[in-house]
């Protein structure tokens, strides 16, 4: 039997670790728990990064991504990234924590739509590459397009703070932005290829120049745009979002003294009437007249009830930045090249009070293809986006695969010969991401259905269009069928009279005027006046009558 031991003698191995050991310990949350994944989520981390500066500084983005291979260990090799950008910089004092600090950053808890949301992503790329490598990250950083200051750090795991190994200035020659480089222990996917080009085609305003590998692993993408997606503007929380815990740091901290004032100023498309509503409600459980600061645990909670039970209206888009539609298809109509594009857009929604919208582009008959292969289901492929972001990995976690597999593209004539693909574009604040690798959106009910119903809206546009299509290749082949027919019997009418009876007018009262080049190319019937006159209604009718 084992030796049995205290409480005190238990409370010895209890200890306290930093953000940073814990991620160090489990790299698969932040994305990194494959070889494979190493330099696609990398790059992720860092061109995000870039692309939110350079878009809150009123910037358009150019990147610069550089990819190296250093030398070989056993199946992995060593790689060099490197990532530069034309943005604001980032201020001297800040680059430490910005790269080596994990939970670390300007998004956490921010109500409007962004990119990052932790500030774990950069960071983690640093952190990883020196477990793996136990290579310094390198920094570079200009604001001023004068000076230059270089960085050379790691993340210390016991602190989660930066170890600086050194730093000094350099000449800037007129460069402003950020340029960050890291050294990965990795294999070579194809998907870097894929992220890139699902990156430039969400956001067009961007130019891309990436050097890979070898020759033929290089990308220029040049902008497509010169307009700078609108920036969200931030909201106040909305009452169906509100838990106790947001409610009582709301009421401790606001300075309206009725509870009326309070709903009213501190909440999202509070009407008067909808206030009214709520402390209707919740008077018998609510004081209604003490100050917000002073309700006691028991009536925070009666109102949070309150709030969820009210019918209220939904929340403000303008926290919202879609991509658009015209902005989408510009994206992809110079890569796919393809026969038709439908789009849609819904109008905002939102889950537990966090607004969100739901694009959709589906290219249909392409005669070029992005990376990657069709869905195995719906033969069909799809593009999943969140906020302006290509997600590459955990399909089949994914609300986004699910709702578009489930949407029936085949009632819509979208199957695997058509060679389809579908991009959608979620746009939120605060989406349900499944981990903080942020891969795969969670199967709520409300994004899946939005999602779903996108798609068939999409599916509906395409299937009109096939529609017409067919009817006009349909009236084609019958134009082409009347042509043979009365090019034919008018020979042997035109050998009967001497000379040709019918030009252009008769064939257009029979509806085959259009056929009728082709027909008399490809049979060689030359039997109409080749210079066509308007023929009197009586004529027409005569050599039709003839005929």
């Amino acid at each position: 039997m084992a030796d049995r031991k205290t409480a005190r003698e238990l409370a010895k191995d209890m200890k306290e670790i930093s953000f940073s050991e814990f991620i160090a310990t489990n790299p698969h949350l932040v994305g990194f728990e494959s070889s494979l994944k190493m330099i696609p989520m990398s790059i992720h981390e860092i061109l995000t990064n870039s692309l939110d500066a350079c878009e809150s500084a009123g910037i358009l983005p150019e990147v610069w991504i550089d990819l190296k291979s250093i030398d070989e260990k056993g199946r992995l090799k060593r790689y060099r990234l490197t990532v530069r950008d034309n943005g604001p910089g980032i201020m001297p004092k800040n680059i430490p924590p910005v790269f080596g600090k994990l939970l670390y950053g300007s998004k956490f808890g921010v109500r409007k739509q962004s990119r990052g949301q932790q500030g774990i992503g950069v960071s983690a790329v640093v952190l990883i590459s020196q477990i793996k490598t136990g290579e310094h990250a390198v920094v570079r950083s200009s604001t001023d397009g004068r000076n230059t200051h270089v960085y050379e750090l790691t993340v210390d795991v016991n602190k989660n703070a930066a170890k600086i190994h050194n730093a000094c200035k350099e000449k800037s020659d007129g460069w402003r932005g950020v340029e960050v480089s890291v050294v990965l222990e990795a294999m070579f996917s194809s998907r870097i290829m894929e992220y890139l080009e699902l990156t430039a085609a969400i956001n067009p305003h961007m130019a891309l120049h990436y050097d890979g590998v070898d020759e033929k692993d290089r990308l220029d993408v040049e902008r497509r745009t010169d307009v700078l997606p609108r920036q969200p503007v931030e909201t106040k929380p909305h009452p169906l979002g509100a838990d106790y815990d947001l409610l009582s740091k709301m009421a401790a901290r606001t300075k309206h003294r009725r509870l009326y004032d309070f709903l009213k100023g501190e909440f999202d498309r509070m009407r008067p009437d909808i206030v009214r509503n709520i402390v209707r409600s919740c008077k018998d459980t609510v004081d209604v007249d003490r100050p917000p600061a002073e309700l006691s645990r028991k009536e925070l909670s009666g109102l949070v009830e309150a709030m969820r039970g009210v019918e209220t209206l939904p929340p403000s888009p303008e926290c919202l930045s879609p991509v658009g539609e015209d902005i989408l298809i510009k994206g992809v109509v110079d890569r796919l090249r393809p026969k038709f594009i439908a789009a849609v857009t819904r109008k905002p929604s939102a889950m537990r009070g966090q607004p969100f919208l739901v694009e959709i582009i589906m290219a249909y008959g392409c005669e070029a293809d992005f990376g990657g292969s069709p869905d195995p289901i719906t033969g069909v492929s799809v593009h999943r986006f969140v906020n302006r972001v290509p997600l590459l990995f955990s399909e089949s976690s994914d609300v986004i695969l699910k709702a578009v597999r489930e949407a029936g593209l085949g009632r819509y004539e979208v199957v695997p010969e058509s060679r389809s693909h579908v991009f959608v574009h979620v746009a939120g604040v605060n989406i349900p991401y499944t981990s903080e690798s942020k891969e795969a959106v969670k199967a709520v009910d409300e994004y899946y259905e939005e999602i779903r119903l996108a798609v068939q809206d999409c599916g509906r546009k395409i299937s009109k269009h096939i529609r017409q299509v067919k009817r006009t290749e349909e009236n084609l082949i019958k134009g082409k069928k009347k042509a043979v027919i009365h090019s034919l019997l008018l020979r042997e009418l035109n050998r009967f009279a001497g000379k040709k009876l019918a030009d252009l007018a008769y064939a257009e009262s029979f509806g085959f005027d259009d056929s009728l080049a082709e027909v008399v190319s490809q049979y060689h019937l030359d039997v109409w006046r080749t210079a066509p006159r308007k023929m009197k209604r009586e004529e027409a009718k005569g050599a039709a009558v003839a005929a």
